[in-house]
């Protein structure tokens, strides 16, 4: 197929699409010259990772996507591919980006893409191994379509901005294919904090507004000194995906901001399944495109286009299915565990627990003690406190604040499955993906 010859900027480099365009080609160029077949691509620079991935796809070759740049992780991911382009520390490429590349004897057409072009992700494996997820550019076209049958509206023609990794396929969708598609103009540049983005959008015309896509990690920090208030009639439309958002949080955003951010849910293996605006509605919509049904333990089972060809998956999530193809978050299958025969949700703890006036963000997680006598399991918890509950927690000590929590949580449980271990953080450690260092907060009650 040819790829869409919409009309984005780069407000990064200040290029327009044809500029673009050439580069693709004269890289295209190089790759087909070259006898191999997969290439690991890692460049920490959306715009020249663009060029290099439309330029792999146009030579028909196959793309490995590794999380990061780390030594360890690119040389896992280079044992399944036979060479590597990019820019990474410590990895020679084969071929990287040359903004020198000549591009004048480049015909302006359309690219040429093998819709059937393999390119493999890779996300956190239960091993501790990076686990492998293949998908084919087909695929992903198909759900970038969906977010714009889905969200144009919204949209409109407004830049778009981000503070995500496009190696990951939120913003390799989000940040890079969607706005490539839909003809709109994006800046490639990260903006780590809140402040460099304000500095950004204040930095262009009145005329422009702008779509955010971001974590919720970014977005939880946000709520707490949000300085984009002051821009707020700029801010046209706000997305998030990794996790849900707290409801607090997206109330916050709504209250300062006038709208909570779009969340998007589902992974790297399912693509997005459905989404919700906290403003409107607390339930999730399922895209048009993705049928649902639950298997005995009220585990999702989704049929999409992003996924085997439309047959059935099975996810981990627990829910509850409602009308019209929307349903609710009951929690993860591999959170419910059993203390002495009693089933009990880790996720529904932390929600009540976040439910009360002195919790903000909680992690909750079976300690597993090994004993002379055996395996002894019990409930912690590890706690961000809002400023009532520092107070509470300084005029009580931890003693008498965590009985007062457990009286909190009495009103959901039985005594026996209620946290009996606390700690206390600022926050809760997530990375750049809103993804939860647990192995971190497990090691509080070593």
């Amino acid at each position: 197929m040819k790829w869409p010859t919409n009309k984005t900027y780069f407000y990064c480099q200040k290029h327009d699409f044809s500029i673009w365009q050439q580069q693709v080609h004269a890289h295209a160029e190089l790759y087909t010259a070259r006898d191999e077949q997969t290439w690991l691509l890692f460049d920490i620079d959306s715009y020249q990772f663009s060029v290099l991935f439309f330029a792999l796809l146009a030579a028909k070759k196959s793309i490995v996507l590794p999380q990061n740049g780390q030594p360890e992780q690119l040389a896992q991911c280079l044992v399944q591919a036979e060479a590597f382009t990019g820019v990474a520390d410590n990895t020679c490429a084969d071929v990287a980006f040359n903004k020198y590349i000549s591009v004048e004897n480049v015909v302006n057409t359309a690219i040429e893409v093998d819709v059937n072009a393999a390119i493999r992700f890779f996300t956190s494996g239960s091993s501790g191994q990076p686990k492998a997820i293949d998908k084919t550019f087909s695929q992903l076209l198909f759900e970038v379509k969906e977010l714009e049958l889905q969200f144009a509206e919204q949209m409109q023609q407004a830049m778009m901005v981000a503070t995500v990794s496009h190696q990951h396929i939120y913003g390799l969708l989000f940040k890079v294919l969607w706005p490539l598609y839909s003809g709109r103009d994006v800046c490639f540049s990260s903006f780590d904090y809140p402040e460099h983005l304000l500095h950004f959008i204040n930095q262009q015309s009145d005329a422009h507004d702008f779509v955010v896509i971001s974590s919720p990690a970014y977005y939880h920090r946000l709520v707490q000194d949000n300085v984009l208030v002051a821009i707020k009639h700029k801010i046209h439309c706000l997305f998030s995906s990794g996790g849900p958002l707290k409801p607090a949080a997206a109330m916050q955003l709504a209250s300062q901001l006038g709208n909570a951010p779009i969340e998007v849910l589902g992974s790297t293996e399912t693509g997005g399944i459905a989404w919700r605006n906290q403003s409107i509605h607390s339930h999730w919509r399922a895209f048009s495109a993705i049928k649902l049904k639950l298997d005995e333990l009220q585990r999702l089972i989704i049929s999409s286009p992003y996924v085997d060809n439309g047959q059935w998956y099975q996810t981990d999530d627990c829910v509850q299915l409602l009308a019209n193809n929307e349903f609710n978050l009951l929690g993860r299958a591999d959170r419910i565990v059993k203390i002495e025969e009693k089933r009990c949700s880790l996720d529904e703890i932390s929600l009540r627990a976040n439910q009360s006036d002195w919790v903000v963000d909680s992690y909750v997680f079976l300690l597993q003690h090994h004993e002379s006598d055996g395996k002894r399991d019990e409930i912690a918890a590890v706690l961000v406190l809002t400023e009532q509950g520092e107070q509470a927690l300084e005029q009580l000590g931890k003693f008498k604040f965590s009985q007062a929590l457990k009286t909190h949580l009495k009103a959901f449980f039985e005594p026996l499955v209620i946290p009996r271990k606390y700690r206390y953080l600022n926050e809760l450690p997530y990375n750049s993906q809103g993804k939860l260092n647990k192995a971190q907060l497990e090691k509080l009650f070593d």
